[in-house]
């Protein structure tokens, strides 16, 4: 993964000791401090007094729908309210696309159903503290720019800025491309401010954090009745672009059907909504970005050919942060100084040494990590001098560490004599299900409640799993 999730506050609410359980394990095993509520009221005690705009204490929160004393969707709502439901992972046993719909509604990152593996915990936990932090970061940039005035004299962002200015007054699809944490936001950000759109509005999204199910829904609207949960009709994004600009972020997440549609919406200014037969004219530039090879996607098959070149009409590369080393200086005293007024604490200064540090580490997480890094400096600095920079390069693996231990960097990856946390945890859960199913005689409805699932599900899962009933009992 691009970033650790070492030392980030977790909070894990669900009336189910063992979900618990299991939850805590996974997370502390990367360095994570846990805690847990087991009941709605639990968890608005933990969660403490929510202000708007304000950082959670926690930095995910895993958060289970059905509990005894209420909907954990009470919770969501009061987490959106204040604009903080971007942290929350929701988690269900009942695999409801109802649910679903109304956790994307509220604007929660991400929606799991139970039961889940170690692997997909991880995965949804590192991308939500990844997201919440870019959106902190190019917060903290867009304070402290105007206009197309991004920091940095390097000549590779120059390039980026004055390809901003030639492409901005144009309606110009541009693909915005470059490693995570580079600011590819910020760039969308400046094209729409530097158009004849600037008055209308910029709507973005993050293909990356809505579920497949439902993002079609998002971009071209539904109406009511067209799925479990649209009780009312609903305007997609491009309908409440129209006139300005769609900013796609991650739009190599999209799948192949989804792909297929917006094809059609970009050749001809139509959508459809889900569940209708009306087309819809809209007037909508579409910016684009992401992090991922869409050509080589493309070879891939992952990614449909037309489809790039009807985005890719102007190609933007924003330059990562070590090949424009010459920028650290300026972007560190900025950040720096917007993490001490952030965190109410005194002036901080870089010495020498620090920058030194700095100028010559790679930042493999760019901005982003240049803006935790020096955050976490000031926090924990003692003066107003940060004579030493903690960088991960520093750092020592934690050999103590069971994952890694098992397959080197956590999640298998060039590791050929075990098996994936994915493949472990499958043989695990299916063992484990023909042991309660032999518990209950091959009664499934029985096994459904042991299990706390729906029998439904379970059945879908034993298909999935190879589990068969019968052989059960027999054995």
């Amino acid at each position: 993964m691009s970033q650790s999730i070492e030392g980030k506050k977790i909070l894990v609410i669900d009336d189910h000791h063992n979900i618990r359980t299991s939850l805590k394990l996974s997370l502390e095993s990367e360095g994570c401090t846990v805690k847990e509520a087991g009941s709605v009221q639990d968890g608005l005690l933990a969660l403490g007094k929510l202000k708007e705009d304000t950082p959670l204490e926690y930095d995910v929160v895993f958060l289970d729908i059905r509990m005894p004393d209420g909907s954990g969707m009470d919770i969501l709502a009061q987490l959106a309210k204040y604009n903080l439901a971007g942290r929350v992972v929701v988690i269900s046993g009942e695999g409801s696309v109802s649910d679903a719909f109304k956790a994307t509604q509220f604007g929660a990152f991400d929606y799991i159903e139970k039961p889940f593996t170690p692997e997909r915990i991880m995965v949804s936990a590192t991308r939500c503290i990844e997201l919440n932090s870019e959106k902190q970061t190019n917060k903290i940039l867009r304070s402290q720019v105007k206009q197309n005035n991004i920091i940095g004299e390097h000549s590779s962002i120059q390039a980026v800025k004055k390809m901003i200015a030639k492409v901005a007054p144009t309606n110009g699809r541009v693909l915005i491309q470059g490693e995570s944490g580079t600011g590819k936001e910020l760039v969308a950000e400046s094209i729409h401010r530097q158009s004849p759109r600037a008055t209308k509005p910029l709507i973005k999204v993050n293909c990356a954090a809505i579920p497949h199910s439902l993002i079609e829904s998002e971009l071209f609207g539904h109406v009511k009745g067209a799925f479990t949960g649209a009780s009312k009709d609903r305007r997609g994004l491009f309908e409440q672009a129209h006139g300005g600009t769609l900013f796609l972020d991650e739009i190599g997440e999209l799948n192949l059907e989804v792909q297929a549609k917006l094809l059609r919406t970009l050749q001809g200014g139509e959508i459809i909504a889900v569940g209708s037969e009306k087309v819809k004219v809209v007037d909508v530039r579409v910016l684009a970005a992401t992090h991922r090879d869409l050509e080589g996607m493309c070879e891939q098959g992952e990614f449909r050919e037309d489809l790039f070149f009807r985005l890719n009409v102007v190609g933007i590369s924003v330059p990562a942060l070590r090949e424009r080393a010459s920028d650290i200086k300026a972007l560190s005293e900025t950040l720096l100084k917007q993490a001490c007024k952030e965190h109410g604490i005194g002036t901080r200064q870089l010495s020498e040494t620090a920058l030194k540090s700095l100028e010559s580490y790679s930042w493999p997480g760019n901005i982003r990590e240049l803006k935790n890094t020096l955050e976490r400096e000031a926090i924990l600095s003692e003066s107003n001098s940060i004579e030493d920079i903690q960088l991960q390069s520093k750092r020592s693996k934690d050999k103590t560490n069971p994952v890694s231990a098992m397959t080197g960097d956590g999640f298998g990856y060039g590791c050929s004599d075990v098996l994936s946390w994915q493949a472990f945890h499958q043989e695990v859960d299916k063992e484990y299900i023909k042991y309660v199913l032999s518990k209950s005689k091959g009664n499934v409805s029985e096994a459904s409640r042991m299990l706390c699932l729906e029998r439904a599900y379970l059945h879908r899962l034993m298909k999935k799993l190879g589990v068969q009933r019968d052989i059960v009992v027999q054995s």
